[in-house]
């Protein structure tokens, strides 16, 4: 592993603000990407958490995603409806249109891009039928309903055109770079287009909603009797869920597809001993390999050891910290070891930011909390936080004693809490310091004086 520490210091004036310490770690000995084959044209594996990738293979290429599009569709409803899932919706006819996929393409895919296909996936919802949107989201993401995924883009976004103009704004704002999606469900369109990235970046997002989690991962849902149907059971599409030959204990969620254009896609979701993955898998000719190569990917990574570095040993730090109004420089503390934690796949870019108020200043008494080292990643989030001591007393200098007994400011605190001496007292102390003073010169005068005259 190859290291390199820098050292910045910013002044404002003579103002110390802060300490810059960055490691970068280039590379890592321990291993590396995951070496594994797998048979999806495209594909890519992240950590939800971090965002580290584990895996990738052709993860920019352009694909049509089939009902992965669901995902985004789930995500963006819930975002913008909050805790509406108890809303009541009915189903327009714009939103159940039913042609066939020939007519489709004898149009030149001019007519819109939204309306449904025969035999194509569909919970069976017929015009002025009433469903709660939650029973909706759950047709939608366990059972793959097109219609579904129509009616909950028609009630959020008034028109099934604007849903998708505000969702396609929203994942641009997420960091999509390639996805335009031309309808909520997936069924083709020839500009209807993601990638694995892009769909590992929304599936990240939609992961740090409660209500996303708790919908993938269901494998069966009993939708209530409606206005228009008797109650019906929802099955998951998602075989790695589901008990059988492809069953993986670790999977939580979350979205298959199919089109003849698009082919198998698959988002899958597995979580071992805290740490959540996102396998993204694009393009494949049998339907089984994808839950194969998903579960290959899962147990590969998840197989990886945990590793631990050492970035700053605990005890007094080398480098020196000038401090204004101080008779020597602070050497800074630190208690325990900052250690960083990571899987050999998960190469970890952190920087290490020692923060210093910017009110710091002498005198600083040892043990005094100066500041805290935080550790910052590519995201510029703050990872952790290490509180950071004084080695040893710092004393003022005689001239900046004296600056701040004639110039007093308003009082301060430092930064553990402790008051700092105020102006009244400072005054009181010169005073005090002047009529000894005074007094001692007096008595050498009055002595000499006597001498004299002797």
């Amino acid at each position: 592993m190859s290291e390199k520490l820098f050292l910045f210091f910013t002044y404002q004036g003579s103002l110390l603000i802060s300490l810059l310490l960055t490691l970068c770690f280039p590379s890592f000995a321990y291993g590396g990407k995951l070496q594994v084959a797998v048979n999806a044209e495209s594909a890519i594996l992240i950590n939800a958490d971090t965002g580290a990738i584990l895996y990738e293979k052709n993860a920019d290429r352009p694909q049509y995603p089939a009902s992965i599009t669901k995902i985004a569709t789930c995500l963006f409803a819930l975002h913008a409806l909050g805790n509406k899932l108890e809303d009541v919706v009915s189903a327009e006819n714009d939103a159940i249109v039913t042609i066939t996929k020939e007519a489709k393409r004898r149009s030149g895919y001019s007519i819109p891009a939204w309306w449904l296909e025969v035999n194509s996936s569909h919970i069976g919802i017929k015009k002025g039928e009433e469903m709660r949107l939650e029973d909706l989201l759950y047709g939608m993401m366990v059972s793959s309903g097109n219609d579904a995924a129509n009616v909950i883009a028609q009630y959020v976004g008034g028109t099934i055109p604007s849903f998708l103009e505000e969702m396609n704004k929203y994942i641009k704002d997420l960091g999509c770079k390639t996805t335009t999606f031309y309808n909520p469900h997936g069924l083709h369109h020839p500009k209807h287009v993601t990638t694995a990235r892009d769909m590992a970046i929304i599936t990240r997002e939609a992961l740090q909603k409660e209500e996303f989690k708790t919908i993938v991962k269901t494998v069966r849902y009993t939708r209530p009797k409606t206005n228009k149907q008797q109650p019906t059971v929802l099955v998951q599409t998602n075989k790695l869920l589901r008990k059988g030959k492809f069953f993986y204990p670790k999977a939580i969620g979350v979205k298959t597809g199919y089109t003849s254009d698009a082919m198998n896609t698959l988002v899958a979701a597995a979580e071992n001993d805290g740490r959540v993955l996102i396998a993204v898998l694009l393009k494949t000719k049998e339907r089984d390999d994808l839950f194969k190569d998903a579960k290959k990917m899962f147990e590969v990574a998840f197989s990886q050891p945990k590793l631990e570095k050492v970035l700053i040993r605990s005890g007094a730090q080398k480098q020196k910290i000038k401090v204004p109004g101080g008779a020597k420089p602070l050497t800074a503390l630190v208690e325990k070891d900052i250690c960083l934690q990571f899987y050999p796949a998960e190469e970890p870019r952190l920087k290490c930011l020692l923060h210093l108020d910017e009110k710091l200043k002498a005198p600083i008494h040892k043990g005094e909390l100066i500041g805290e080292i935080r550790l910052v990643n590519d995201e510029e989030r703050v990872v952790k936080t290490y509180p950071v001591l004084a080695h040893e007393d710092v004393p003022e200098t005689w001239s900046h004693w004296l600056k701040e007994s004639l110039f007093p400011k308003r009082k301060e605190a430092s930064p553990n809490g402790v008051k700092r001496p105020e102006g009244i007292a400072r005054w009181k102390t010169l005073i005090l310091f002047v009529v000894l003073g005074g007094g001692l010169f007096g008595l050498l005068f009055f002595y000499k004086k006597k001498r004299a005259v002797e």
